[in-house]
């Protein structure tokens, strides 16, 4: 059996059955072009919230798939994903993040438009240049609850389609109020994509990995899966009575309160407190490297959000530890993945939404267990929190 044959196997498994995927799909590069081509060249990849570029003028670059794509706002306010490669010579016009007035080729000066237009072409001699056939190629873009995605695939169905279900959870959060950012973060990890992912999106690893950090506040026995399927999972817990601890200063929360994890793949975690969210991007680099885009965007003014960034940078730090050993164990040609526990339903989750775009494999049904009800009501109208007045006064 071949090595897709024995993930297609596994993406069709149940929770009850559910194993690990088979070690070869963390660092096999046939695998990894297969990811390419049918999920992240086909689905919506996340790229930021709006909070991080919110002038015009802002911009973010990244790749997907190979392919270089800034998405940038122009003067009329519109979000834009465009093509990051000058149509002349193939250099990169911009990178990372930051703010321009002009798209300016850093190799020969030639200038577009903040909406892709050719606009100048220094020195052209006697040589016309046909400026509308050198225009920059624009892809997708939509946005959800102030989170952008983009598509290279100019079919792909709208975000509403895409996400349907995950409104009243978004909703409930009010996200338009969470306008404060504290900038991005960019690593590389020596960990194959997948294994990021699906450590991300469970609560198990908790008490094991962040004894120090996230198991004081939120511990994996508080830890509980609420809602998913193929195209997303949604996992959530309770934060303890922290008043007097460290997470209590920096957030200012001062009773028990309920947290959600989303991920709507095929690379996109985000954590919803009562005045908060932090979130990682992840997008594979290769077949054992990926990078790792995270920030976190909030209520508060900046510097409680400096705060709580370094907090949840100590976090990242832990996970990156354990993801990069597990790397290394999963090289290992003699032993297969085991069983996964109930704790994990959202990598199960994860790995029906392989099988779905990889292998067409029909993943419709939808698991919801009473946590829900915590969130939204029986009719699904979302149980709005009470205003975080104490965080507020913190900041």
């Amino acid at each position: 059996m071949s090595l897709l044959e024995q993930i297609q196997n596994v993406t069709q498994q149940s929770l009850g059955e559910a194993e690990a995927l088979p070690f070869g799909s963390y660092h096999s590069p046939e695998v990894y072009e297969a990811e390419q081509d049918k999920l992240f060249s086909q689905d919506w990849v996340f790229v930021c919230p709006e909070a991080d570029v919110p002038e015009p003028g802002n911009y973010h670059s990244l790749t997907i798939a190979g392919e270089p794509v800034l998405v940038f706002r122009g003067k009329d306010g519109k979000l834009r994903a465009l093509s990051n490669v000058c149509r002349h010579r193939g250099t990169l016009l911009l990178e990372g993040s930051g703010t321009t007035k002009k798209l300016i080729c850093p190799f020969h000066a030639w200038t577009y438009s903040d909406t892709g237009e050719l606009k100048g072409v220094p020195y052209p001699g006697d040589v016309n240049i046909d400026k509308p056939s050198h225009c920059l190629p624009e892809f997708k873009l939509d946005c959800f609850f102030g989170l952008i995605f983009v598509s290279l695939n100019k079919d792909a169905p709208p975000l509403k389609e895409r996400f349907a279900g995950l409104e009243k959870y978004f909703s409930r959060y009010q996200l338009d109020a969470y306008r404060h950012s504290s900038g991005l973060d960019v690593a590389q990890w020596q960990a194959n994509w997948k294994l990021v992912v699906e450590n991300f999106v469970e609560g198990y690893h908790f008490f094991a990995v962040h004894n120090k950090t996230v198991e004081s506040a939120a511990s994996t026995k508080d830890c509980y899966y609420v809602e998913g399927q193929a195209d997303w999972s949604i996992t959530g817990g309770k934060q303890l009575d922290y008043a007097n601890s460290i997470m209590g200063w920096l957030t200012g929360m001062r009773e028990k309160t309920h947290f959600l994890s989303i991920c709507m793949p095929p690379g996109f975690i985000c954590n919803l407190y009562e005045g908060y969210m932090t979130w990682a991007r992840v997008l594979p680099t290769g077949p054992t490297t990926c990078e790792i885009t995270s920030g976190l965007v909030s209520r508060f003014p900046y510097k409680t959000g400096r705060i709580a960034k370094y907090y949840y940078n100590k976090i990242f730090a832990e996970d990156r530890e354990v993801c990069e050993r597990v790397q290394q164990g999963v090289s290992s040609p003699s032993f297969k993945g085991g069983r996964l526990v109930e704790l994990e339903r959202a990598v199960v989750d994860f790995h029906h939404y392989l099988g779905k775009f990889l292998f067409g494999v029909d993943h419709s049904s939808r698991f919801q267990t009473e946590h829900a009800q915590l969130f939204c009501d029986k009719n699904g109208v979302n149980k709005r929190p009470r205003p975080n007045t104490q965080a507020i006064a913190h900041s």
